[in-house]
């Protein structure tokens, strides 16, 4: 076969899948099937790190779930957008990640929204600081810029820490690069912002890629990140927290951010949020031939909880309260996505209201 001929043939194939492409994007659109419709993302830089954007309203959709994020004028997720009056009422922060934020569920389904609602009904006011992505030092330091700049200062604070990010305690996100408002590692984020566009625009790209997804998940029981390295390695005992000398450290910084508290009439409590996957890590380790012993699934929650006590401070548990939902069989997170789904953020969001009051 000549060269010739090789390459019409290809034309016409290139020509063929293109025309497909064309044809399933407009059948998608005409049923409704919308991109992403994320053409400017959420985030914005700040200082060495990142914050959300004040005031704005974002459909997110993602082959894991689809939801709404507002941010309000102080730029933290809330109800809608718009001012919030904290002046003339009591009001109680929380610091976390995610999952505190309240990835994959509208904010009233959130367990920080929940919680929100009830305590409104007494003239408490709650501001959600968490942002996906965040560290401590990154929390902390929209903390206090946001302190240095308001007139009132809350009763509480609620600091949820997780597995995931007490490890990296002493960390900030200054690896990160903000482009059109989306997050990416400044080492590699040309492939992956590409990627983003794409999904942004096509529609065709989207059902191709949830389509695999679910594909994926209904025949080979697919859950993203549960067996990622870095998710069976905080729970290692070789792990860098299990060094008493790095155990000291993060005492003292906690020790500096309690001191910033009691010094401004702030009362910290300490929430910690389990990680939906750490409930089968057991599972896990024996599907890849580790040895479950050299691993220590409770050590982050007894730190955390021997830490208060000897400091007397208010440490809050939410481990404990899922894991009979777990043993019965109950889906604590998304199918394509580890965060908390619907339900988990409501027993989360019941289970705070009844330790706090």
């Amino acid at each position: 076969m000549s060269i010739k001929i090789l390459l019409e043939k290809l034309s016409v194939i290139i020509l063929a899948i293109f025309l497909s492409i064309v044809i399933l994007e407009i059948g998608l659109r005409i049923n409704g099937k919308i991109p992403s419709n994320m053409i400017s993302g959420i985030n914005e830089q700040y200082g060495s790190s990142y914050r959300l954007k004040k005031n704005v309203v974002k459909e997110i959709n993602w082959p894991a779930f689809s939801y709404t994020v507002c941010t309000n004028s102080f730029g933290f997720r809330d109800k809608s957008i718009g001012e919030r009056d904290i002046d003339n009422s009591p009001y109680y922060v929380f610091l976390g990640a995610s999952e505190v934020f309240g990835n994959g569920v509208d904010y009233e389904e959130t367990f920080i929204g929940i919680f929100d609602g009830f305590v409104s009904r007494y003239g408490i006011k709650v501001l959600n600081m968490a942002i996906g992505g965040h560290h401590f030092l990154d929390q902390e330091s929209l903390f206090k810029d946001f302190l240095s700049n308001t007139n009132r200062k809350p009763e509480k604070v609620f600091f949820c820490v997780n597995a995931l990010h007490i490890p990296k305690f002493d960390r900030r996100n200054d690896h990160v690069i903000i482009k059109s408002g989306f997050l990416f590692k400044k080492d590699s984020w040309k492939i992956a912002y590409i990627r983003r566009m794409i999904g942004n625009f096509s529609s065709a790209y989207c059902f191709i890629r949830d389509s695999v997804r679910k594909f994926q998940t209904k025949y080979f029981n697919f859950q993203p990140r549960g067996n990622s390295h870095e998710f069976i390695e905080i729970y290692s005992k070789s792990n860098r927290m299990h060094d008493t000398s790095n155990v000291k450290r993060f005492e003292a910084y906690l020790d500096s951010f309690n001191k910033y508290c009691f010094t401004n009439n702030i009362e910290p409590i300490y929430v910690y949020t389990p990680l939906t996957d750490s409930y089968r890590l057991p599972d896990i380790l024996s599907s890849i031939g580790e040895n479950v012993n050299d691993y220590d699934t409770d050590y982050y929650e007894r730190l955390m909880d021997s830490y208060c006590k000897r400091n007397q401070l208010k440490f809050i548990n939410l481990r404990p309260v899922l894991q009979s939902y777990y043993d019965q069989g109950t889906e604590l997170r998304f199918k394509l996505d580890p965060h908390y789904n619907k339900f988990t953020n409501r027993i989360l969001g019941e289970y705070l209201i009844h330790h706090v009051f």
